[in-house]
């Protein structure tokens, strides 16, 4: 510790100084100012994100058409109120395509963590399903229906158990066609 005793004209005491960044008081104490801290960058971004991004560039999203689906100002992003259709890699798993209803879209800090909310009623028992929209598995997402623009909100989780609730999706749309 680099300390001096300078004697204060004014005051006739002896003050304690350090160097570098230390302002001298009347007492023993000594209250340390630091300089202040210069940006590194621009844009404030931490190693986990730098590490989600260049994941989701080389191993999970390198076409894009999964970031297209949760971009706000796209045509083609998922909404609540939607009807999609999931369509998962038969050579990775043996999970048949799922038809649903879109009641919520969960965007995340980190993207990778994004996932929809489906319900569906199938042979007269209600399902409902968190999918992933960036999980390995997932080959395809389609929207088979966009909102009709009737409900417009966030979540769609009022529609459980009302006369809104859907009901069996595929009957519904081989009967539309």
């Amino acid at each position: 510790m680099l300390s001096s005793k300078v004697w204060s004209r004014t005051t006739g005491m002896s003050l304690m100084a350090k160097r570098l960044y230390q302002v001298p008081t009347s007492s023993k104490k000594i209250i340390p100012i630091y300089p202040p801290i210069q940006p590194t960058s621009l844009k404030p971004t931490t190693i986990l994100q730098k590490i989600s991004v260049t994941e989701l560039d080389s191993q999970l999203d390198s076409t894009g058409w999964r970031r297209n689906l949760l971009k706000k100002n796209d045509p083609q992003r998922i909404e609540s109120g939607d009807i999609v259709r999931v369509i998962y890699d038969q050579s990775k798993c043996s999970y048949d395509p799922f038809i649903g209803y879109v009641l919520s879209l969960d965007r995340k800090e980190i993207v990778q963590d994004a996932s929809i909310l489906l319900r569906n009623q199938i042979t007269k028992t209600v399902v409902e399903m968190r999918i992933p929209i960036f999980s390995p598995l997932v080959e395809k997402i389609d929207i088979l229906k966009k909102n009709d623009g009737k409900r417009r909100r966030n979540k769609h989780y009022y529609i459980r158990g009302t006369r809104l609730d859907v009901g069996n999706l595929d009957a519904k749309l081989r009967k539309r066609k």
